[in-house]
């Protein structure tokens, strides 16, 4: 579920990244759907898309790429002859 969040958060950053391009935001009509966006700095829609971006990020990597079961030796005398994976 984190994962899903992440990516979420990361492609409005991506999106808002993309608002900084008056091109983009012509293009689209932007302008005319959220007037209040005409009136904010290309360069402050820049950092504050790079720091969704940067949020959404974070999150991916904090979420980890599943869970990893512990692997311990089996021992044969003194001889490892396996692991035993530890968990579910």
């Amino acid at each position: 579920m984190n994962r899903a969040i992440g990516y979420l958060i990361s492609l409005v950053g991506i999106a808002v990244l993309a608002l900084s391009v008056e091109a983009v935001r012509i293009s689209l009509g932007i302008d005319v759907l959220f007037p209040f966006i005409s009136g904010v700095s290309q360069y402050v829609l820049m950092v504050i898309g790079a720091i969704i971006i940067v949020v959404g990020v974070f999150v991916l990597r904090s979420s980890g790429r599943g869970r990893q079961h512990k692997e311990v030796p089996i021992y044969h005398g003194k001889d490892v002859v396996g692991f035993r994976r530890m968990g579910k």
